[in-house]
């Protein structure tokens, strides 16, 4: 593979791509790269860090290649307090294990990078602007090529950045409620990005119905 694609501008992006080349199916690595190129657009969008949105972007899925049983084994070596959720679908993991090994043994000290890995699948309520772009960016990367993804991007240029973080937050509550296990995290993440964007004017306060997207 061409890491010349792939060229990033932080200082450990050599050593980020070669693991991440190493432990992921191509299918998985080639969207990590790609979700990591969205993110540094969206820095200079959001106006958050360059270095922190790129490795954001690149690491987020470093775990999404083990397999359940391991993924429940490094969580208890990690400390993380299983949800009933987590237990039922043990692939929810993949963040919260990604954001501890970056940490620990990656040597990663920021805590928006922390933050943004470990809540990127469900979101929390309170999560910082890093987390809500790489919420976003892990949906709507440009090789994502369903509808709503392309959509999701189209929004983000013509009507911001917020409108759109909206449509992708409906388009996954929606999709889990029809196919899995609701996360109650999920559901409170949902309910309090609704009222953060309504309040400060990002989207009406009715909410846009998923029909009648901008």
């Amino acid at each position: 593979m061409e890491h010349t694609k792939h060229k990033l501008k932080i200082p450990r992006a050599g050593e980020f791509t070669s693991l991440l080349e190493a432990s992921l199916p191509e299918k998985t690595f080639l969207h990590t790269m790609s979700t990591a190129r969205y993110m540094a657009e969206l820095s200079a969008r959001l106006s958050i860090s360059y270095e922190d949105a790129v490795g954001a972007g690149l690491l987020h899925d470093l775990k999404k290649g083990i397999g359940k049983d391991e993924l429940l084994h490094e969580a208890e070596a990690y400390g993380i307090e299983l949800t009933p959720a987590q237990r039922e679908n043990p692939k929810l993991l993949h963040g919260p294990v990604a954001a501890e090994h970056c940490r620990s043994t990656l040597g990663i000290a920021s805590e928006a990078v922390y933050e943004a890995i470990y809540w990127h699948t469900t979101g929390r309520p309170g999560l910082g602007l890093m987390g809500l772009a790489l919420y976003f960016a892990d949906y709507a990367e440009p090789l994502r090529k369903r509808p709503e993804a392309e959509h999701a991007r189209e929004m983000c240029e013509s009507h911001g950045f917020y409108p759109a973080l909206y449509f992708v937050a409906t388009q996954k509550t929606q999709y889990v409620r029809n196919h899995t296990t609701v996360d109650p995290i999920s559901e409170a993440f949902y309910a309090w990005i609704e009222r953060e964007l309504v309040s400060q004017g990002h989207i009406p306060a009715t909410g846009y119905p998923a029909s009648r997207m901008p």
